[in-house]
Parts: C-alpha cells; sequence; structure tokens
C-alpha cells in the first residue's frame, strides 16, 4: 500500500485499505506516534478544501484552543497534494498533547489519506523529517477502496 515503510515501525492494527503503524516498542494502548493511510471512496465528493475544513471543524470542537494550519499545496504528478498540522496542547479525550500533520490527494475520485501523530510535542527535527516523509510517501489508490 505504502511506497515506503518508515524504519523502525510496525503494521498495529489494519481493516480494509486501513492501516495504522507504530514505532516497534510501543502498543496500540500506550501509543505515542502513530502513522495511519485511509484510502477511501469518495462518496461526498470532497476536494481537497472541503475535506481539510471538515476536519478542522471536528479537531476545533474537540481542542477549542488548538489550531489547524495549512503547512503546504503540492502535486503528484498532475495530482493536487495538500499537508496540513493539527495541534492540541492538550487532548481532553487523552489527557495528552496531540499534533498530528495530514497529507491528503483525491486521485481517480478516492480519498488517499496520510496522517502521523504524536502525543507529544515533537522536536523540529521530528517535524522536518516527517514532513520529507509526507512528501515523498506514495499510497497505491487504485486499491479497492472502503465500502
Amino acid at each position: 500500500m505504502l511506497s515506503k515503510t518508515p524504519y523502525g515501525y510496525k503494521v498495529a492494527f489494519r481493516i480494509g485499505v486501513m492501516i495504522e503503524m507504530l514505532p516497534e516498542e510501543e502498543t496500540l494502548d500506550t501509543w505515542t506516534e502513530m502513522l495511519t493511510v485511509q484510502v477511501m471512496r469518495n462518496v461526498n465528493g470532497y476536494t481537497l478544501d472541503s475535506f481539510y475544513a471538515g476536519m478542522k471543524e471536528g479537531w476545533m470542537e474537540m481542542c477549542s484552543r488548538g489550531s489547524v494550519q495549512i503547512t503546504e499545496r503540492g502535486h503528484e504528478g498532475l495530482q493536487p497534494t495538500l499537508i496540513w498540522s493539527q495541534i492540541c496542547a492538550l487532548n481532553r479525550e487523552t489527557g495528552q498533547p496531540e499534533n498530528t500533520w495530514f497529507k491528503l490527494s483525491i486521485p481517480n475520485g478516492v480519498l488517499v489519506l496520510v496522517q502521523k501523530a504524536f502525543r507529544f510535542t515533537p522536536t523540529d527535527d521530528d517535524i522536518a523529517t516527517w514532513l520529507d516523509f509526507l512528501r515523498d510517501v506514495r499510497v497505491d489508490h487504485r486499491l479497492q477502496a472502503l465500502h
């Protein structure tokens, strides 16, 4: 599904064409870092901007003092992509900070979302490393999308 898997990561959960990967020493119950890939039919006809707006609204409801910011707009071939961050100093559901970077594309009517989440405040080097990963990673969107 992914063009590259991060070194030291394992698949911790998979259902359909959604996978969650964690550092090898972490578990789903106690994770501090997670990489998630989802491939879904775009049944609602989202654009990059409308999907982002919905994610932003949901995040701000969950974390009213949080922030959501577009990091960059790019392309994979002729396909536009959007990368953004969602930051919450204290997620009231988990009692921990949550910092997530997303990459979205919608090739051929299929939503392809890759997200890197931290339950701590990552360093600038962590952010730079994972933004490079998001820019470079490719997902095979021709897989059968979730129903």
